[in-house]
């Protein structure tokens, strides 16, 4: 039943302690306001994406059980540099090049079973609000004007707290990303001054602006359609570990100049990096594993079990034996859940890679027919008070920090014990609407 009295504590980066969230009434009714950065639609999706985005849906998904309202936002960067360009490396339209990534995009996290976000707002359609934020810091002494408009960092002590990085570390990280750009007259005063308004290269979209015509910054994009969508201070800001420095850190700071309200975002809330053999999962080292080619191997269920089997705020190793093991619960789970008898062939030790025109291998070598031929499994079975017991463990752990391999074990209890109506419950709050099979 849904419990009025939210109990879910989470790690906040800023002050790196796990805070109990404690949302505001809206219209008589309690209501957690999140900002989830979302896509830069440049490349299709890889299971680091998918670890964010399917960890923010056990989030807001475990909030609405508890009888909270989530307003959750998350926005579509199609304007930004690495998307224009592979647009001129590709030789494509960058409508073109956006249209075709977001299509993957929903393909891959429809599948999954996400709950989309409330609102989606994409920057190309958000100028007029962003460039009023940045015109706002300009006339209030946060932002001068050279070669760029920039934010003056010197305005803004506490810069560098959010991320905990001395101003050498984070010099260093702009310059590792190619964002130091350039000190001197002309230029920005400072190394650590980001743009918020720039000109655009020839052929790249521009808008024009009392700056002359150009294109945002990044990290003045999120706090005009956070605070747009989300109002002024929100409860949870998330997104990858990558994203504390610089985009994150630089958003908190303009936000907080921007309106004078402390703080921004209640909740800094970060997942971890997702490695493939040995480096971290990403575009530019071209070691992705797609989403596509998870389902390609495991039903959708059994991706996100896998994501959801590693703590969110840890780095940790993409494998495909880990997602066979996920692969083997779902099974075991489709027959509680159905009461039918168990599917494939024994599997052996290893994960076979599925073969091209073969069938996926969603093998069963655990014997869970045998408990929906004796009666013990099916549809229509109620909740018991062990499923009860099952229950109040598996919301205590989601209430821990978001606990989701705790919770996993709580699931597969209530598999052994054959508890599907507890179970049912736990796997819609992990893996949301995603397929057993």
């Amino acid at each position: 039943m849904p419990d009025d009295n939210l109990r879910l504590r989470v790690h906040d980066t800023l002050s790196r302690r796990n805070v109990r969230l404690d949302p505001r009434a809206v219209r008589g009714r309690k209501e957690l306001r999140l900002y989830v950065c979302g896509v830069t639609p440049y490349d299709s999706g890889h299971m680091g994406h998918a670890f964010t985005f399917c960890t923010f849906d056990i989030l807001v998904r475990f909030v609405e059980a508890s009888g909270v309202r989530v307003r959750y936002v998350q926005n579509i960067t199609d304007v930004d540099d690495p998307l224009l360009e592979r647009a001129r490396r590709d030789g494509i339209d960058w409508r073109d090049l956006v249209a075709r990534e977001l299509a993957v995009h929903f393909r891959d996290m429809d599948a999954l079973g996400w709950r989309r976000p409330d609102v989606m707002p994409r920057v190309s359609e958000e100028i007029e609000p962003i460039l009023r934020a940045a015109t706002q810091l300009h006339s209030r002494g946060y932002a001068y004007q050279s070669d760029a408009l920039y934010f003056d960092v010197s305005r803004y002590p506490r810069y560098g707290q959010l991320s905990h990085r001395t101003r050498r570390s984070m010099i260093r990280k702009l310059r590792e990303e190619s964002l130091l750009g350039t000190v001197g007259p002309g230029a920005k005063r400072d190394s650590l001054d980001f743009p918020l308004w720039r000109s655009s290269a020839p052929g790249d979209p521009a808008w024009p602006s009392r700056f002359g015509d150009g294109r945002p910054g990044w990290h003045i994009e999120c706090s005009a359609m956070a605070m747009r969508y989300l109002g002024e201070q929100i409860d949870i800001h998330g997104g990858g570990r990558d994203l504390a420095f610089s985009h994150h850190e630089s958003e908190r700071a303009q936000s907080e100049s921007l309106t004078g309200k402390v703080p921004f975002a209640r909740v800094w809330m970060h997942t971890g990096l997702v490695r493939y053999e040995g480096r971290k999962m990403s575009k530019s080292l071209g070691n992705l594993v797609h989403v596509s080619q998870a389902l390609e191997r495991a039903p959708a269920a059994a991706v996100r079990l896998y994501l959801a089997s590693h703590r969110y705020g840890r780095d940790w190793e993409f494998s495909w034996s880990g997602l066979a093991a996920a692969a083997r619960l779902a099974e075991r789970l489709r027959v509680l859940l159905a009461g039918e008898p168990a599917r494939g062939v024994p599997a052996g030790k290893g994960f076979a890679r599925r073969r091209q025109g073969g069938s996926p291998p969603y093998i069963d070598q655990l014997g869970t027919a045998r408990l929906a031929a004796a009666g013990r499994v099916g549809p229509k079975r109620g909740m018991s008070p062990a499923g009860r017991r099952l229950r109040a463990q598996f919301s205590a752990a989601l209430a821990d920090n978001l606990d989701t391999p705790r919770a996993i074990r709580v699931l597969r209890a209530a598999v052994r014990e054959g508890e599907a109506g507890a179970a049912r419950w736990m796997l819609s709050l992990l893996a949301g609407n995603a397929s057993l099979s």
